[in-house]
């Protein structure tokens, strides 16, 4: 676990992805009572849940988009007084008993701490993305993606990231190539709305699940990055 900004944690790991390693990152923040907010949970080992349990009580656990859920039953049984919210589809994939689902309009406990908007129209993901207000830090899942501009490993994984991921579009900073193409976009009014949403808040860094974290003009990348589903 590193401390990244004020209340807000990040732990890195990575997972096999048709012979390459993604990596990953799970985002832990203190809310103004002293309870843990956990997102995108990564593999739990007692070395991690150590660390996670010195900084506090977790109280709800977000899973925010449907791709998201491998070690979610993990942390739930880890954690059972802990809140489960998450992404319209991972009910269907992980038989958990109660939970709350990540939607347009519900009221979260944790407003005090964060905003929240849900993606619309985006059936393939349903990700919800979160401005924490203290480190005004924009935490997201797979929406975007920053990768190190670095030559691809060799053997297998490197010739499948440079002839299958990096072609298309899992490259440097990026929007998520489902997303880039626009084919996974039901409404495409309704998502630029949720960019223009998203883009009013006052964030400094992007947090996100996979590459590195954003933390230079993350206002900037995110316009570049978005201009193209605004009218």
């Amino acid at each position: 676990m590193r401390q990244i900004a004020e209340d807000i944690w990040v732990h890195e790991d990575s997972m096999n992805m048709l012979g390459t390693q993604l990596g990953l990152r799970m985002t832990v923040v203190r809310l103004e009572g002293g309870s843990l907010w956990l997102h995108s949970a990564t593999a739990l080992t007692p070395e991690l849940q150590q660390q996670v349990n010195a900084l506090g009580s977790v109280r709800y656990i977000v899973a925010a988009n449907n791709h998201h859920s491998r070690w979610l039953q993990d942390w739930a049984d880890a954690y059972p007084e802990a809140d489960l919210y998450v992404s319209a589809g991972i009910p269907r994939k992980v038989p958990l008993s109660k939970y709350h689902i990540l939607q347009l309009g519900i009221e979260a406990p944790w407003a005090n701490d964060l905003s929240w908007e849900t993606m619309p129209s985006v059936p393939l993901f349903c990700e919800t993305v979160f401005f924490h207000h203290k480190s005004q830090s924009l935490i997201v899942t797979d929406f975007i993606q920053n990768y190190p501009d670095e030559q691809p490993a060799d053997g297998f994984s490197g010739v499948m990231t440079k002839y299958v991921f990096q072609p298309i579009g899992f490259k440097g900073c990026c929007i998520a190539p489902p997303l880039k193409l626009g084919l996974t976009i039901k409404d495409k009014q309704a998502f630029g709305r949720f960019v223009e949403h998203v883009k009013s808040w006052d964030f400094q860094r992007i947090v996100v699940t996979h590459g590195e974290v954003i933390e230079q003009q993350a206002k900037s990348v995110f316009e570049k990055l978005t201009h193209r589903f605004c009218s």
